[in-house]
């Protein structure tokens, strides 16, 4: 009895390690940042491969107990050629444009030869495992069980629209997150394909941008500052009655340094960054995203920068953001833990722990593309600023989101001290991921279909060098579109679309990359103004 018991825990922790030998061996090969999982999900894989130890039919239980190694294959190919994880809306594509991917793979076959050596071996030495320890405990219920949980997450997803397996995760093991982007298609976009529902083609100004090679970049360093729900209406630099930002607001007649507002490509983070990083919006959003082609840390490293991804958010927060960073062109990957790890309360960590990072950056000789990513303004506002730093009294939540302005203007006061010392040609752009409702027609917070949740701030500063002339002439009301085409052409590419000539078809998704939770469709004015329809 002991013995046959032995064996199901030496094949689970057998394919537990073969599974994690897998992904972080690839990971390794392909310079991809590791990110570990907590110790729950660890627990978690060995628990579900040790259950399956327990499948009577043999090849059953191998199946399973191979299960997110097989479907890892697939995700080490996509990121070897695209640099990105796998997004529900591919598998549809994997039918309708087959024949294109066949000759891909034809083609590019070197893509598919590391992940195949990775999968085949493991695949080798667990069955003959499996077929060594013949001697264990089985009953066809517990395959039974299997099956249904496997049809359970995508009946879970039609029935009750779950939005579990939406996008990829960087807390989920790779294959797992194939699992789920196969099961969010087959419980979300298949049944709004099948019915008739969703009607977009996937086309829109986005793809057909088109980037010719132009030449190298002029700047020594570019620095992408991502906020975090920061709206401009809050920011005295944009006539907020309140002083919140006495420092920028003295920038205003600085010829090297331009403010608008701007238009996010949605409303929840994952989204807008998701589209801001990769020059996208829309229904073509999402597959851009899922391409990789024109994410902008892949352009820098195209331009010769050195990549940089620098957030004071710890690595659960960025879980759906990770996956968007093309990390395959990403030669520094930092969160919250790597930057500060003595930092207690992920929520209350100070954005100022990125500027020492910057300053050692800004030193080297070779170009630099720095990306910081704040926690900006996010909720809760009540520990978004140091009590020293605090303007207003410390007793209602528009005091403290106002004080956690007032603490992003004391940010790029500091970050301004750093780059005047700097010989460097430096760029610097910020904006932020979306905009913040602050109980303007009793709505707060962001998610929702309304100007405060995505009219956000843009700022651009210039050091040793001026703005090109047609940024100071940039409008009102530009999209993260235009911002993240601006940011491709400073790196030294020619886009085919001006940067300020703002796309006739701009529509920002709600909360889910695929637009099923609603759209805002834009129509711009000559007067600079803008009006929008929200649609399902």
């Amino acid at each position: 009895m002991l013995k046959k018991f032995l064996n199901h825990i030496l094949l689970a922790i057998t394919f537990t390690c073969l599974t994690l030998a897998q992904q972080y061996f690839f990971y390794h090969l392909k310079n991809i940042p590791i990110v570990w999982l907590s110790l729950g999900k660890y627990v978690g894989i060995f628990i579900f491969l040790l259950s399956a130890t327990f499948i009577r039919p043999r090849i059953l239980r191998f199946l399973f107990l191979s299960f997110v190694m097989l479907l890892n294959f697939f995700q080490m190919a996509h990121l070897s050629y695209f640099g990105t994880q796998i997004l529900p809306s591919e598998v549809l594509l994997l039918f309708t444009h087959f024949d294109e991917i066949q000759g891909t793979i034809l083609v590019e076959f070197h893509h598919i030869l590391i992940p195949l050596l990775l999968t085949l071996v493991p695949l080798v030495f667990g069955l003959w495992l499996t077929r060594l320890k013949s001697e264990l405990y089985g009953t066809k219920i517990i395959g039974l069980l299997f099956i249904l949980y496997f049809i359970y997450n995508p009946a879970r997803t039609f029935i009750t629209g779950n939005t579990w397996g939406r996008q990829p995760s960087t807390r989920e093991l790779a294959g797992m997150n194939v699992y789920l982007s196969l099961s969010y298609f087959a419980g979300k976009i298949l049944p709004h394909k099948i019915l008739g529902n969703k009607k977009d083609d996937g086309q829109n100004s986005s793809t057909n941008l088109y980037l010719s090679e132009g030449s190298f970049s002029e700047w020594d360093h570019v620095v992408l500052v991502l906020g975090e729900s920061l709206t401009p209406h809050h920011m005295s630099l944009f006539g907020y009655k309140r002083e919140t930002t006495p420092f920028l607001s003295s920038l205003k007649n600085n010829p090297r340094f331009v403010h608008t507002v701007g238009l996010s490509g949605g409303v929840s983070t994952d989204i807008s960054v998701a589209f801001l990083l990769n020059m996208g919006f829309g229904e073509a959003g999402g597959l851009k995203a899922a391409k990789g082609q024109h994410c902008l840390f892949k352009l820098a490293k195209e331009k010769k920068f050195t990549t940089h991804f620098l957030s004071v958010q710890s690595a659960e927060q960025l879980r759906y953001i990770a996956p968007y960073l093309c990390a395959a062109s990403l030669d520094d990957y930092r969160s919250l833990e790597d930057i500060s790890p003595e930092t207690k309360d992920d929520q209350a960590a100070d954005d100022k722990l990125l500027l020492p990072e910057l300053k050692k950056l800004t030193d080297f000789k070779n170009k630099q593309f720095i990306m910081l990513h704040q926690r900006g303004s996010h909720a809760p506002w009540e520990v978004r600023s140091l009590s020293k730093n605090r303007r207003f009294p410390h007793d209602d939540k528009i005091n403290h989101y106002d004080n956690s302005v007032v603490e992003f203007d004391n940010f790029f006061k500091d970050l301004d001290t750093i780059l005047r010392k700097s010989s460097k040609k430096t760029l610097v752009i910020y904006v932020s991921d979306h905009g913040e409702a602050l109980g303007e027609d009793g709505k707060w917070g962001h998610g929702q279909l309304i100007r405060p949740s995505f009219e956000v701030p843009v700022m651009l500063m210039s050091y040793n060098k001026d703005l090109p002339a047609d940024v100071k002439l940039i409008p009102k009301f530009i999209p993260h579109f235009n911002i993240s085409v601006l940011i491709a052409r400073e790196l030294g590419f020619r886009p085919s679309l001006e940067v300020n000539s703002l796309p006739k078809d701009y529509v920002i998704f709600g909360n889910d990359i695929d637009g099923f939770a609603g759209k805002a469709k834009l129509l711009f004015s000559p007067d600079s103004t803008y009006d929008f329809k929200v649609v399902d």
